[in-house]
């Protein structure tokens, strides 16, 4: 049997109190920041801090962080019989232990592999904040399923279509669903720094880049985008919904492009109120932590919404800090010290699952209705004598501290409260519980446990997570 990893309440509360220590960070990136250091040599030599990840390393070291750098290419992940959860480099048996106080920070183009995503969602498995979760990362490097995210909410972006294959009458009809004059801009699905984007004037070219593209790579996915021409285009930095900074890109000469990555210049702007609420709005659309979000102004920039092109779930930071005047990856290596903004990605479950009660196996009700302040468990009979409370379940007598007493509108009543040890996907939770007659599922959740144990529930579904502990009761 594994063994389990104890969060006690005490060891929450410590931690909300302690957000200013240094916490241990995890980048995992194409490349190492490190070179493992040579024989007959001390220590590893760090790479010069020119990219972002390379950035974010040295200052989170600067700042007392204990930082692993991870070439995902190769990583692995391990778990020993005693519960340590370790992340490896190819070369690295010991490897670096994940814990409570580490957070782990996702760069460049990790969509590449699916094995480099099933080692993010390993993580986020673990209970682990990623930033960004895999849910982000893959719907902004699908630049279609970006825009049908955001179209779902009703963000104002440039009309957009798929062009599923090279077929020519496919081309056309495509062409005809954007319903848009020449020139237009195509795209590759996935692509990044300017990349895979190309403009198209006429319709024998669209014809023939197409076929290029195809032949280039046959897999490849292609979408059209109607043609917006502006003089420059702007990147919103966002980290936990706050705006840390934006920068204008004016257009490259004889180019329509305007990514910094391809010679476009960049300077300092200040947006509208209307263009903050948008890029937040986009931000949150595609549950993003730390993303950047591009459009191109309105006319009326006060008036009209801009037009939303894409979230980069993974945004660089040289430009921007540029034209802004300071280093944004010390504002997010900052930023993150506040542990009440990591956040980890929800492990959908069950309505019903099965749970321990103070190593009792029992099936639990989880409830996002149930606000009340503590979790309920069912007890045949149960007696107050001072500071005590006496109580049997299933013919088996129990006696607890009170920790305090519940008191109820609806029904009008007062239940007492005391603490039990919950043990459910082999996580053990000190959690406060009320006694009362429950009747056949003899543990009702509050959403508090949910909370800490990170859950999302699925309406539709039963014992998701777990197995079924009673025959008797209903699936």
């Amino acid at each position: 049997m594994r063994n389990k990893r104890m969060l006690s309440f005490n060891e929450l509360i410590s931690e909300e109190k302690t957000n200013d220590k240094p916490y241990r960070l995890v980048v995992i990136a194409e490349r190492r920041m490190v070179k493992k250091a040579k024989k007959n040599k001390d220590k590893p030599v760090i790479k010069k801090p020119s990219s972002t990840s390379s950035k974010l390393y040295n200052i989170a070291k600067e700042r007392g962080c204990e930082v692993y750098s991870v070439k995902v290419n190769g990583a692995y992940i391990e778990r020993d019989d005693n519960g340590t959860i370790t992340i490896h480099n190819q070369d690295d048996k010991k490897g670096f232990e994940l814990d409570a106080d580490t957070l782990v920070m996702v760069r460049g183009a990790v969509t590449t592999k699916d094995s480099y995503l099933d080692l993010i969602s390993q993580i986020e498995r673990y209970g682990f904040p990623v930033v960004n979760s895999r849910e982000c990362i893959e719907v902004c490097a699908d630049k279609f399923r970006t825009y049908l995210r955001l179209q779902e909410i009703g963000m104002n972006q440039p009309r957009t279509v798929l062009v599923p294959n090279e077929d020519p009458e496919t081309v056309d009809l495509a062409a005809e669903r954007l319903d848009n004059e020449f020139p237009m801009v195509l795209k590759t699905l996935q692509g990044a720094k300017g990349v895979g984007v190309l403009l198209v004037e006429t319709e024998r070219s669209l014809q023939s880049t197409v076929s290029l593209v195809y032949k280039i790579d046959p897999n490849c996915d292609i979408l059209l985008q109607e043609y917006i021409d502006m003089e420059y285009d702007v990147r919103v930095m966002i980290n936990n919904k706050r705006i840390i900074g934006a920068m204008k890109r004016k257009k490259i000469i004889d180019d329509f492009r305007s990514n910094i990555s391809q010679g476009a210049e960049a300077e300092e702007i200040e947006l509208t109120d209307l263009e903050k609420e948008t890029c937040l709005i986009a931000a949150k659309a595609v549950n993003g932590q730390w993303v950047g979000v591009d459009f191109i102004p309105a006319d009326n920039r006060e008036k009209d919404a801009p037009y939303i092109l894409e979230v980069n779930q993974s945004p660089g930071s040289q430009g921007i800090s540029d034209a802004l005047g300071e280093e944004v990856c010390e504002t997010i290596i900052e930023d993150y010290f506040d542990r009440n903004i990591w956040k980890k990605s929800a492990t959908e479950c069950g309505v019903l699952e099965t749970i321990e009660v103070d190593g009792e196996t029992m099936t639990v009700k989880l409830d996002t209705g149930n606000s009340a302040n503590a979790c309920a468990l069912h007890a045949d009979s149960y007696e107050v004598r001072g500071k005590v409370v006496h109580f049997e379940r299933n013919g088996k007598k129990y006696k607890k501290p009170l920790v305090r007493e519940l008191t109820l509108i609806k029904p009008p009543e007062t239940r007492p409260v005391v603490m039990c040890e919950l043990n459910f996907l082999n996580t053990i939770y000190e959690q406060e519980v009320s006694l009362d007659q429950r009747g056949k599922i003899p543990f009702l959740a509050n959403r508090d446990f949910m909370n800490r144990a990170n859950l999302m529930i699925n309406p539709s579904r039963k014992f998701l997570l777990t197995n079924k502990h009673d025959t008797s009761e209903e699936d």
